[in-house]
Formats: structure tokens, C-alpha cells, sequence
């Protein structure tokens, strides 16, 4: 069995089926979060930006959220997140407005809270690590990263029992 090249792909179709592997005329605006596409990349929209025509496609994270099917699972669970349920979920939206601020394209999809778990689904696998590793560091206990096999999911758990 072959090793797999952990750098990333060099060359080749990406495995992702939102991979974007075109350019969009300049400018492309997604009519669901307004976004804007250009110099190469999807960007919050800022004061420059006045063309009166523009094209319209829908962003890759916009497509994963009408698509539902998410990048990164985050699993919390456990009786410490009973009690600090809002605490963490206050940490889950810091990551994720920070995440979003220099990179539109990583967004929680959706939280889903049970009576004794919550499910928060990402448009990357990034941003699940991100929000897992930073409730680990505040919080502490014990944290589990599993990849999928193509590397297109991972899902994360975080739990913490006393």
C-alpha cells in the first residue's frame, strides 16, 4: 500500500466535490450570502465594490449548506457540557467569526443540540479542528479527531465527564 502525500495534492483533479476547478467572471456575486468573486477568490463584499452588472453562482460553502453535506462533524457530549452548554457555544461562535473573517468560506452549517449531545456540522474540515482544538484548550478533556479515509470528512469528539 502506498504512503499518502501529506503535503496535499500536486497537479491532478482534487477528490472534493466543491473543488472549484475554473475561474468565475469578475465580478460573481452568490445570491444566498452575497459574496463576491474576485482577484481569484470569494470575498466579503467592501466599499470598492460598485459594478452595477455582475454574474451570479452560488459559493462552494453556500452549495455544501443547500447540498447538506458537511466537510467537518464536531460531537460534544458529556456532563460538563450540560452545565457550560453556553460557555462552549460561545466558543464555537468566536472560532467560527474569526474564521469567517479573513476566509467567507469556512461557516457553521448547522448545530444541533440532544439532551445530552451537540452536533455542529462545518463547510471545512478546518474549521471543526479549529472549534475542537479551542474548546480542548478552555475547557480541557478529551478530544478525538478521526478522518475519512478520502480525507473529504473529519469528524471530531469532544467530551468531558466531570
Amino acid at each position: 500500500m502506498a504512503e499518502r502525500e501529506k503535503r496535499g495534492r500536486i497537479g491532478g483533479k482534487s477528490p472534493n466535490p466543491y473543488h472549484e476547478d475554473k475561474k468565475y467572471p469578475e465580478p460573481t456575486e452568490c445570491p444566498r450570502c452575497h459574496l463576491n468573486y474576485r482577484n481569484g477568490r470569494w470575498q466579503h463584499k467592501d466599499d470598492t465594490d460598485e459594478s452595477h452588472e455582475s454574474h451570479s453562482s452560488h459559493c462552494p460553502a453556500c452549495r455544501r449548506e443547500i447540498d447538506r453535506l458537511p466537510a467537518g462533524l464536531l460531537y460534544l457530549s458529556g456532563p460538563y457540557l450540560d452545565r457550560h452548554r453556553e460557555e462552549i457555544l460561545n466558543i464555537v461562535n468566536n472560532q467560527s467569526k474569526s474564521a469567517a473573517a479573513n476566509r467567507p468560506l469556512q461557516r457553521v452549517m448547522w448545530i444541533e443540540q440532544g439532551s445530552d449531545n451537540t452536533e455542529i456540522a462545518t463547510t471545512t474540515n478546518h474549521l471543526a479542528l479549529r472549534i475542537g482544538k479551542a474548546i480542548e484548550d478552555a475547557c480541557k478533556g478529551n478530544l478525538i479527531i478521526k478522518h475519512a479515509h478520502d480525507a473529504q470528512l473529519v469528524r471530531v469528539y469532544w467530551e468531558r465527564s466531570e
